[in-house]
């Protein structure tokens, strides 16, 4: 598995630790894309499983595989960022898929303006749930969305490759479990943001993923990074009790009426100081949709 000699346009980067039951399909989803100047750039981080195997099952010349002991997701990531040499970085995990069209979507928008740095798409979610998630669209959008949690499906996204070494922008150990958001509030600051309306992503949910097996640090993580990014343009952050509320609420108990009004009452003050601090369209959009599925979450534990 060779690497072609000549420098492709774009990067695809997959860091893969023990893939092996979904990997193909992911590299499937990659390989079949309409537009096809990419290399496809595998980090396996310390594999002990059929991986390597997948991975060399593979014969088509895009697919680059380097090979390193493991270091966890943010070094499997930062060697892949070492390695691209593509002018433009996508990203893509080892267990889920590429919407068909994503690259050439992806490329279209960032070719027409030179002033956006990343752009992702909005996603799908398939096994365990299912359902389609907004991204925000604009740059203002996505400077809202900020404040509150990542403004990319982090495996979405594709960067000027270019603006991540001028800058020396890595993704942070210190972050690890929301490394990507920690990206993309520091990536902000050299350049706008934006992301495609279609479903350029298709996001698995199984129990042994990321956010289900490390949850506790990526929330500690990712209410440092919103208040850090809010202090940093000027905007009196979320207080970490505020912030977990709106996020990550819990189920009141109680009967389903007596349920409902305490949830939606814990959720309401949160909800309100975020539009206050920071309002906009995106902001209520999102403030609105986790009193959604905060009453929906209700409904269904009783």
């Amino acid at each position: 598995m060779s690497a072609p000699m000549s420098a492709p346009l774009v990067t695809v980067l997959i860091p893969a630790y023990n893939a092996g039951p979904y990997l193909r399909e992911a590299l499937d989803s990659v390989l079949t894309q309409d537009f096809r100047d990419f290399e496809l750039l595998v980090i396996d981080d310390g594999s002990t499983d059929n991986t390597g195997a997948v991975l060399a099952s593979v014969s088509d010349p895009r697919l680059r595989v380097v090979r390193q002991d493991n270091t966890g997701l943010v070094g499997a990531l930062n060697r892949g960022l070492a390695e691209a040499r593509g002018q433009f970085l996508a990203r893509m995990d080892a267990d889920d898929r590429m919407g068909v069209g994503r690259l050439s979507a992806q490329l279209a928008v960032l070719t027409a303006d030179p002033s956006i740095v990343s752009c992702g798409t909005d996603y799908e979610l398939f096994g365990a749930m299912s359902g389609r998630v907004r991204m925000p669209r604009s740059d203002a959008a996505c400077r809202q969305r900020l404040l509150l949690g990542s403004c990319h499906c982090g495996a979405s996204v594709m960067i000027r490759k270019p603006i991540l070494d001028r800058s020396g922008l890595e993704f942070r150990t210190e972050f690890a479990h929301a490394e990507d958001y920690r990206m993309f509030a520091e990536l902000s600051e050299f350049g706008r943001l934006a992301n495609v309306a279609m479903i350029g992503y298709e996001y698995r949910i199984y129990p042994h993923q990321v956010s289900a097996v490390h949850g506790s640090q990526q929330r500690i993580a990712h209410r440092r990074i919103a208040r850090e990014y809010a202090e940093s343009i000027g905007v009196r952050p979320l207080s970490d009790e505020a912030l977990t509320a709106l996020l990550w609420p819990q189920v009141p108990a109680g009967s389903l009426p007596v349920a409902a009004v305490r949830a939606l009452a814990d959720i309401a003050r949160p909800a309100a100081s975020v539009v206050i601090r920071r309002p906009g369209v995106e902001t209520v959009r999102f403030t609105g949709r986790k009193i959604v599925e905060t009453l929906a979450k209700v409904r269904a534990a009783h």
